[in-house]
């Protein structure tokens, strides 16, 4: 793959180069990149896991009422304000 940077990011690039911190210009790419590929790593990690409490919820049978709910999160609500961390 050929890319073409923006003036001001190629002479960053050809600096970092120039200065022996890297060997190459695709090294600077790879090191500048990496925080990015790690933040996408998490993202789909994280999307995964909303995906799967869905999935799971799509396959719950329970028919729960509104008001059932609301009695709930009610009692969570108020187990928390007791500071009993393990309300829900």
């Amino acid at each position: 793959m050929s890319i073409k940077l923006p003036p001001d990011i190629a002479a960053l690039v050809k600096a970092r180069v120039g200065s022996g911190e890297f060997a190459s210009a695709e090294e600077v790419v790879r090191s500048a990149m990496a925080p990015w590929i790690e933040r996408e790593r998490l993202r789909a990690v994280a999307l995964a896991k909303v995906r799967s409490k869905i999935s799971d919820g799509d396959a719950d049978e329970t028919n729960l009422t509104a008001s059932a709910v609301r009695q709930h999160l009610d009692d969570v609500a108020a187990a928390l304000q007791r500071h009993e961390p393990d309300a829900a």
